[in-house]
């Protein structure tokens, strides 16, 4: 198993996309057994941002590539650590205000997973459930608000260390 973080300059989906297959090609990672690649994106409850992610949807299928969405953004799952969420929130600014009252403190660079890891268990339930729930309403998980697809990628971490 390979758990591997490409790098690359662009934000907007398509770009990372790119970014990412270039990756995957210069690494021959295809190659590998077992091996799953996720593209991580914030929706930004953006709605150009949403339909520049639904776009890359075919390419990312044809190269066995799993989206992995947030809304507003990927701090939303540092949140549901502390808490079952069901606050709508503007934007990505709105989140992090949030998790700096529960927390007491936060910015981008702290390591915030020894504050959290003990509760991921927990936080992978809420993840589902808000996923579940948005589904069970009709809403298109792409632009639930909130949501966070995270748990998929330590789901799948889980399931190589039993492998």
């Amino acid at each position: 198993m390979r758990i591997q973080f490409s790098t690359g300059n662009s934000t907007d989906p398509k770009g990372m996309l790119d970014d990412l297959l270039k990756y995957i090609q210069n690494e021959d990672i295809k190659s590998e057994d077992n091996v799953r690649i996720f593209l991580t994106l914030d929706t930004d409850l953006d709605d150009r941002r949403i339909n520049e992610i639904k776009e890359i949807r075919g390419k990312c299928l044809e190269n066995n590539i799993e989206i992995i969405t947030s809304a507003p953004t990927f701090e939303i799952w540092y949140l549901i650590h502390y808490r079952n969420n069901k606050l709508k929130f503007n934007n990505s600014q709105d989140v992090k205000k949030e998790i700096e009252k529960v927390n007491g403190m936060y910015f981008e660079t702290m390591n915030i997973y020894k504050i959290i890891k003990n509760h991921t268990n927990e936080a992978k339930i809420i993840a589902k459930s808000l996923e579940h729930r948005a589904i069970g309403d009709g809403e298109e998980l792409i632009k639930a608000n909130p949501h966070t697809s995270i748990y998929k990628i330590l789901d799948a971490i889980d399931y190589f260390n039993k492998i």
